[in-house]
C-alpha cells in the first residue's frame, strides 16, 4: 500500500501533515458500509483535518444549498422526497430545513468527474439518486462527533450498489480551539463493480481528495475573512 495512505480501517489517530494535509485513495478489501455490511468490491476514502468543529461541518454537508458555492465535484442537489415531521433530538442537528438533508431524504445530484462543477459553463458527466441512511451522533470508542451517510440508487442491488460514510469527529486544535478529523469513503458493490473501478477508479480518488479540499478550504476561507474583519 502506498505508504501516504489512510490507514485501515478509518480512525481518528493523526494522518495529516504540512506536506499532506489530505489524503485520497483506494482500497482492497473494501471497508463495510451501514446498508450493504461487509463485501463489496472497493472502497474510496479520504481524510484531513479542518477548521471548524463537526456540528459545523455536518451542517455544510447537509445544506444543499450552499454546494453551489464550494462543491466542485456535485455542486447541485435537488431533494425529491423528505420528511419534515421528524423530531429533532440534538439542537445540532435541526431537521426540516428546506434544501437540507435529512435521515431518509431522497435526492439527485449532478456528478462532475473532472472535478470543474464550478466552472461556468461545464457540463455534468451524469446525475446520481441517493438516499440518507444515517444521520446520528457518534459517541463511541473515545469518539464523539457526527456522522451522515448515503446510499446510490437507480440499480438493482445486484448490479451495482454503492455508499458513502462521512464521520466528523472532534479533535483539539490549536490554543484549545476544536477541529474536525473528517473521513469519508465510499464502497462499491454489484456486478459492475469491477467495472466501476477499472473505468473511473482513479477519478473517484481525485473527486474524493476534491471534495475534502473543498471542505477544509470552505472554512480556512471563512476562518481568514474573520480575521480580516469580514463576517
Amino acid at each position: 500500500m502506498n505508504p501516504l495512505s489512510p490507514p485501515y480501517p478509518p480512525t481518528t489517530e493523526p494522518h495529516t501533515s504540512v506536506v499532506t494535509p489530505i489524503t485520497s485513495s483506494l482500497v482492497v478489501p473494501p471497508i463495510p458500509v451501514p446498508t450493504h455490511g461487509a463485501g463489496g468490491h472497493f472502497t474510496v476514502i479520504s481524510k484531513t483535518i479542518i477548521s471548524a468543529a463537526p456540528a459545523e461541518v455536518l451542517s455544510l454537508i447537509r445544506d444543499t444549498n450552499t454546494w453551489s458555492s464550494w462543491n466542485t465535484f456535485c455542486p447541485s442537489c435537488v431533494i425529491t422526497k423528505t420528511f419534515k415531521d421528524q423530531e429533532c433530538t440534538d439542537v445540532n442537528v435541526p431537521t426540516g430545513k428546506e434544501g437540507w438533508l435529512d435521515l431518509g431524504t431522497e435526492a439527485t445530484i449532478d456528478v462532475f468527474m473532472d472535478g470543474d462543477g464550478l466552472v461556468e459553463g461545464r457540463k455534468r458527466s451524469r446525475t446520481q439518486g441517493l438516499c440518507i441512511t444515517r444521520l446520528e451522533r457518534i459517541e463511541e470508542e473515545g469518539k464523539r462527533g457526527y456522522r451522515i451517510a448515503w446510499k446510490g440508487t437507480g440499480w438493482s442491488h445486484w448490479q451495482l450498489r454503492s455508499e458513502r460514510v462521512m464521520e466528523m469527529v472532534e479533535v483539539d486544535g490549536e490554543g484549545g480551539g476544536i477541529k474536525t478529523d473528517y473521513v469519508c469513503w465510499e464502497t462499491f458493490g454489484g456486478i459492475l463493480g469491477p467495472m466501476i473501478k477499472m473505468i473511473v477508479g482513479s477519478q473517484l480518488v481525485d473527486r474524493f481528495g476534491d471534495y475534502s479540499r473543498d471542505l477544509r478550504q470552505y472554512f480556512e476561507g471563512r476562518k481568514k475573512g474573520v480575521q480580516n474583519g469580514r463576517a
